[in-house]
């Protein structure tokens, strides 16, 4: 499989609880792990203000390039930098990478990305701009016609991209969340709320049994799966018993599934926030090992 990283992914976000040293730590582990190097890591680069356009209203990029705090800025609920705004764009950049990357037909990491709950008109939820929506929509713009389904696994519902693609029939969105929890809900083509303290047998009960159906029916030429890490039963911000082991069954379900659709997979990673940063981690490098494994070893 490839990731791809930059250390620019880094911004000072001066404690908030969304930590964007995560990415870093484990870029470092991927290597230290024989999983990332050299040879299988792209660099992103920058979205162009063009690409940007695609998703978000010209009004919206006037105000958060040029750093304004305003409704549509601030409801994103981080601090406003140019340090900060320049790696965002850098980070839905390397989901256009990823995504040209994967369409070739294997996993692709982007480490960083997954900001679902950006609206074309305003930020959401620590997301300023919706890095799979443009990723998609930079997609067809170059030509790629097949079905995409994105599976949204993060804790939250993905909501904004729910939203962008409501009326887009070539892109089938499905969200396993929990109900009662922030945001407030958009409808995806298939939503399931589940309840607060749901576990790790509950939870792959019901993506084992919507997900090979979806796939099945959809038949797509590419997935962007979004595999928060917040479904983690000592996640700060959820209300799910997720265990560690629960999340890699769940990595290797839904990529299990988009290798037997014969498709790649582009992956981001979206939330997590554990109470202890090593597990956050964690849960992210089992995604990375779930997907080398699935895809290198031609499971399906």
């Amino acid at each position: 499989m490839h990731f791809v990283y930059s250390q620019d992914y880094y911004a000072d976000l001066h404690g908030h609880v969304f930590r964007t040293d995560r990415y870093h730590l484990l870029y470092d582990k991927l290597v230290k792990e024989g999983l990332a190097g050299v040879d299988n890591t792209l660099p992103p680069r920058p979205a162009t203000s063009e690409e940007l356009a695609l998703v978000h209203t010209s009004e919206y990029l006037n105000d958060i390039l040029n750093i304004r705090y305003t409704p549509a800025t601030i409801s994103g609920e981080l601090p406003l930098s140019q340090e900060i705004v320049d790696a965002f764009i850098l980070g839905a950049g390397g989901s256009i990478v990823a995504a040209e990357k994967a369409r070739e037909g294997g996993a692709v990491m982007n480490i960083g990305g997954g900001l679902h709950h950006a609206f074309p008109d305003h930020a959401e939820g620590f997301c300023l701009f919706n890095d799979i929506a443009i990723a998609i929509q930079a997609l067809r713009r170059s030509g790629f016609e097949d079905k995409i389904v994105v599976v949204d696994c993060d804790l939250h519902q993905g909501n904004g991209t729910a939203f962008i693609f409501q009326q887009d029939p070539s892109v089938f969105t499905f969200s396993i969340h929990q109900e009662n929890n922030y945001p407030l809900k958009q409808k995806s083509d298939l939503d399931l709320g589940l309840d607060d303290g749901t576990g790790d047998d509950e939870y792959l009960a019901l993506l084992e049994k919507h997900l090979p159906p979806i796939m099945k029916k959809e038949r797509p030429g590419l997935v962007f799966y979004i595999a928060g890490g917040d479904p983690y039963i000592y996640d700060m911000l959820g209300g799910l018993s997720l265990t560690i082991e629960g999340l890699f069954r769940r990595d290797r379900s839904v990529l299990s599934e988009s290798k037997k659709a014969g498709c790649g997979a582009v992956i981001l990673l979206a939330g997590g926030y554990a109470q202890r940063l090593e597990d956050t981690i964690q849960i992210h490098f089992q995604t990375a090992k779930a997907a080398d494994e699935v895809y290198r070893s031609g499971e399906a």
